[in-house]
């Protein structure tokens, strides 16, 4: 078996609009717009989700609550950026992790397992990449135009 580190990064819009618990963060405000990041399994159709680690570029760390949300398929979103996440995908929903931000003084970083167990079974029925998307879980204020990087530590 090997670990692999796979990471994938968005932009976030440039405004400093505060999110609610369970509002989306993403890379568009347009629902039609938003990209779910997506984590290409190295020449595989299954890996195992041992645990993930979000870095922010901003240095805020107040109410950085996230859940990241695994997909085997591409999902389609029904808002944007700062808006209730809502998602389609269900049968292609793996789980999620949820993770807290800590302040560092060049930005903001957490690591996190599984919400629901020791780990995600990620079993492709066709293509090898995973998809996330981002999710606020607290009252949260970002900075402008954030970038947000995620790095997904797989088991193959």
């Amino acid at each position: 078996m090997t670990i692999n580190n796979v990471s994938a990064a968005f932009t976030r819009p440039s405004d400093t609009t505060a999110y609610t618990s369970g509002d989306l963060v993403a890379n568009s405000t347009t629902a039609g717009s938003v990209t779910p990041m997506s984590i290409a399994l190295p020449g595989r159709t299954r890996a195992t989700i041992k645990r993930i680690r979000l870095l922010k570029s901003g240095t805020t760390a107040t109410n950085g609550a996230f859940r990241v949300h695994f997909y085997g398929a591409s999902p389609t979103v029904a808002n944007g950026d700062n808006g209730a996440w809502s998602s389609n995908k269900a049968a292609n929903y793996f789980g999620s992790i949820d993770v807290t931000v800590v302040a560092f003084s060049d930005g903001c970083a957490a690591a996190g397992a599984a919400t629901a167990g020791a780990e995600i079974q990620a079993v492709l029925t066709s293509g090898s990449t995973v998809y996330c998307l981002l999710e606020a879980r607290g009252a949260y204020t970002p900075d402008s135009a954030e970038i947000f990087t995620l790095t997904v530590e797989l088991l193959n």
